[in-house]
């Protein structure tokens, strides 16, 4: 059995704060500087008060009722910023979309890969328990755990919330997976005292030398080549990464995915958020081959060949 990407739904909380805001707080950041690292300008963030529950409640507002939710054989809700402990929070989200069948159910707690770990555990227990259709949710509020004086992290990440419906079907469409973590990067980013904390030169490193080589295997494992690739779409950690994978790797320029401008870094939102843009600009057609790639905490990767 073979699964696909049928559709992707996404919110954002309305409260928007911009790079100049945070600039008038501090007076010593330099505006340009930050901004040709990050290359945000802006994003969207949630209130104090806010968890991913309102994260969820929102989409279920704006799209009333979606109704392949009521048909999926599994629901997988991708986070690191849980509404609660106990229970899991995909017992939230069945519960403010008044999900009353049973589906295998549960969290994934990973950060900027956690979008492909979440798809590739679809794609696995989709095909071993012959399911149907799958949910996937990606969201989280980092922004409720840094303060406005953080600047490798406060000028960077946003708040989001993607549902990505995957359904059976004849045709393979993921065509290969690839993930990996070690514990090399377990100080390099962390929650302490209910602040996030980054070292962004060892993050930039790790995705600097880890990335490359990670798209390099799965190329070389399916027989495929970066001119097969329609569009390579990392997760969008920040321009300045970006742009060192793109040289790193070769890729050309109108083959390279970003769009953290207006939305920032929103951890394991980024991929889903990158596909939903192609999809609805219409800018992949049929058989185009998509390259995606997470990477972030702990440290932890994966990697995802699909076929459009």
């Amino acid at each position: 059995m073979n699964i696909k990407i049928k559709k992707i739904y996404n919110y954002f909380q309305k409260k928007i704060e911009t790079l100049s805001d945070l600039c008038k707080i501090n007076k010593d950041w330099n505006k340009k500087t930050i901004l040709e690292k990050t290359g945000i300008n802006k994003k969207r963030i949630s209130k104090s008060n806010e968890t991913i529950q309102d994260l969820i409640k929102g989409l279920k507002k704006k799209y009333k009722n979606i109704s392949e939710l009521h048909k999926c054989g599994l629901m997988v809700l991708v986070t690191q910023t849980p509404h609660s402990t106990i229970p899991s929070n995909i017992h939230l989200f069945q519960k403010i979309f008044k999900i009353k069948h049973s589906a295998i159910a549960f969290d994934i707690n990973q950060g900027c890969s956690g979008y492909l770990y979440g798809l590739a555990t679809a794609n696995s227990l989709m095909q071993k328990f012959k399911i149907n259709s799958a949910a996937i949710i990606t969201c989280d509020t980092y922004s409720k755990f840094i303060s406005k004086n953080n600047r490798s992290c406060r000028t960077v990440f946003g708040d989001a919330l993607t549902l990505t419906i995957v359904e059976k079907t004849n045709k393979k469409h993921f065509i290969d997976f690839m993930l990996g973590s070690d514990c090399s990067g377990f100080d390099n980013f962390k929650l302490e005292s209910n602040e996030i904390k980054m070292n962004g030169s060892e993050m930039y490193n790790f995705a600097r030398q880890s990335v490359p080589s990670e798209v390099e295997k799965i190329l070389k494992k399916t027989k495929l080549k970066k001119e097969n690739i329609k569009f390579f779409i990392f997760h969008q950690a920040s321009k300045l990464i970006l742009e060192t994978l793109q040289k790193s790797i070769g890729v050309p320029k109108e083959k390279l995915f970003i769009n953290i401008n207006e939305i920032g870094n929103t951890t394991s939102s980024s991929i889903p958020l990158a596909i939903q843009s192609l999809m609805t600009k219409k800018k992949i057609k049929k058989n185009d081959i998509l390259l995606l790639s997470g990477f972030g905490v702990g440290y932890s990767w994966g990697t995802c060949l699909y076929k459009y």
